[in-house]
């Protein structure tokens, strides 16, 4: 089939099934999973009983940084890589500093995809974009953006 990795394509808990899929699989195509998943516990039977070879966690389910810390090194321990999933300038840093994190995921946000929109807009001012395939990280402070102080508060609903 020519393809490089599989992934997401079962239900985040279905462990055994992920294991089945990788038993069938091409052995030089890679299986990746984790979007969805939200413990480390769970990354630990997808490494263990899935034989998924990219875990994908994601920053805003998994439990924030520290536990993104946590099971990348679970994945370090099992010789597997961690690419998060769209966590956008939230898992720059952290993909920068993993010697198991080869790269990260950029969504582009515009409709059509006839231009790059970064995830966070127009929330967020200076988040970084892709120039030439590649993205340099800020150095300034946190994860080096603003929120944009021109946009309205708006609250949908009253306490």
């Amino acid at each position: 089939m020519g393809l490089r990795w599989i992934e997401e394509p079962l239900l985040p808990d279905d462990y055994w099934g992920h294991g089945e899929l990788r038993r069938r699989m091409p052995p030089r195509m890679l299986l990746t999973a984790g979007e969805h998943e939200a413990t480390r516990w769970g990354f630990r039977l997808l490494l263990e009983l899935g034989q998924v070879d990219i875990v994908q966690p994601d920053v805003g389910w998994c439990g924030g940084i520290t536990e993104l810390l946590r099971i990348a090194a679970l994945a370090d321990s099992h010789g597997k890589a961690v690419v998060p999933h769209a966590s956008s300038v939230y898992s720059y840093h952290f993909v920068l500093t993993r010697p198991n994190s080869p790269f990260t995921e950029f969504l582009m946000m515009h409709p059509d995809g006839s231009e790059v929109v970064p995830m966070m807009h127009p929330l967020l001012l200076d988040e970084p974009i892709p120039i030439g395939g590649r993205i340099r990280v800020p150095d300034r402070p946190g994860f080096g953006v603003r929120l944009n102080p021109e946009l309205a508060l708006s609250r949908p609903y009253d306490h």
